[in-house]
């Protein structure tokens, strides 16, 4: 009997696993096919899309393609982490003698090797792996069988960032799902749904377009891409609020901030970054230090950038939102080097801050001092 198996976070499903899916089928025709999504993937964080939402998602998803699909919860029951090697050991328990299909990506077969108990997986299953396109083949010690043709670089974590930063939901995703992400306000819609509500329209499309040039280097400087997209999306989040109620914000929450006296009787509006911080954690859930630190450190920066505030950084003030033509200088030249469009950026600030006759903070000008002494 051949069983095929096609396991994985599924957070969204999107085109690629269905046309691998379709691919697999139509070489292999299994008998019956195991669509089996994480409950707790070894290799990731917990995903926060509920169970049951990602298993409605993948009903939809693959309705039609094939007879005798079986949507398995066996994850869902064991709890905790699953391996794959228990998933395989489940089969052969489930079926007599079964003829055993792992269907993976390209990413997962150059990695087999190192999950848990990988020789459990090669005794008991053939691999299928489909291709992309500038793939080398990896001369595997197992069985394995590679799909014709090549299929599209795709990944949930991708959809997700994209779904995060635009709002929209691509089509990457398949049409039959999008009701019920927007339904149930899914990878950051309610995010969006707030942003709306309490930003001008160009303070959002700026929230927008800073998240994209921030997803855009991240790909450059090997930094997350959804981290990268929560700080760009979020920096602004408390520019809604005036002078008198970011003074009031920052008070109430006790939210500590640099020269806050000074602050508040020159330039209140620099407020916004901390009372961002303080909503990105306390409203929007996030956790993370280093996303939190970035958005704190968007409008001043620190001596101690991460690559993250960094990117933050540069993106806010080069964002494809913004009209001067100093912005497109920045733009092209943290495509090349960070830290030169860091310098170049800090210097903009002051000189913006100087012809508008404001009020010089001096975290500003140490940043500056700081970036130059780097450069000698």
């Amino acid at each position: 009997m051949k069983v095929l198996v096609f396991g994985g976070s599924f957070d969204p499903v999107h085109q690629g696993h269905v046309a691998l899916f379709k691919k697999a089928v139509k070489i292999i025709r299994p008998d019956v096919s195991h669509i089996v999504p994480a409950y707790h993937s070894p290799f990731k964080a917990k995903t926060p899309t509920p169970f049951t939402l990602r298993m409605q998602m993948l009903k939809k998803a693959f309705a039609g393609i094939t007879k005798n699909i079986i949507f398995d919860d066996y994850e869902l029951k064991r709890g905790g982490k699953t391996y794959t090697c228990q998933l395989i050991e489940y089969l052969k328990k489930h079926y007599k003698n079964p003829e055993i299909y792992l269907l993976v990506g390209t990413d997962c077969l150059n990695d087999l090797h190192n999950w848990k108990d990988p020789q459990i997986i090669f005794n008991n299953a053939t691999v299928i792996a489909g291709k992309r396109k500038g793939y080398n083949e990896n001369p595997a010690r197992f069985k394995h069988i590679f799909l014709p043709g090549f299929f599209p670089k795709l990944s949930s974590t991708r959809v997700r960032a994209h779904i995060l930063a635009s709002g929209e939901i691509p089509p990457t995703v398949p049409a039959a799902l999008h009701p019920l992400i927007e339904k149930h306000r899914l990878y950051g819609l309610k995010i969006h749904d707030w942003l709306k509500t309490h930003l001008k329209t160009n303070r959002y499309i700026h929230s927008k377009s800073v998240a994209e040039l921030a997803a855009v280097l991240s790909d450059i400087y090997n930094v997350n891409v959804e981290s990268a997209v929560k700080a760009g999306i979020l920096h602004d989040a408390g520019k809604g609020m005036g002078a008198r109620e970011l003074i009031y914000f920052c008070k109430e929450h006790h939210i500590k901030t640099p020269f806050f006296e000074d602050i508040c009787a020159l330039e209140p509006s620099l407020l916004h970054s901390y009372a961002s911080k303080w909503l990105a954690r306390h409203l929007f859930g996030v956790k993370d230090k280093e996303i939190l630190n970035a958005v704190a450190e968007h409008t001043l920066g620190s001596l101690h950038m991460s690559t993250l505030s960094k990117i933050l950084f540069v993106a806010d003030i080069s964002s494809k939102d913004r009209k001067y033509k100093d912005a497109f200088v920045i733009r092209n030249m943290a495509l090349q080097d960070l830290d030169k469009a860091l310098l170049y950026a800090a210097n903009r600030k002051l000189l913006f801050t100087i012809d508008s006759q404001k009020w010089l903070c001096p975290l500003g000008i140490d940043l500056w001092n700081h970036l130059i002494k780097q450069e000698k």
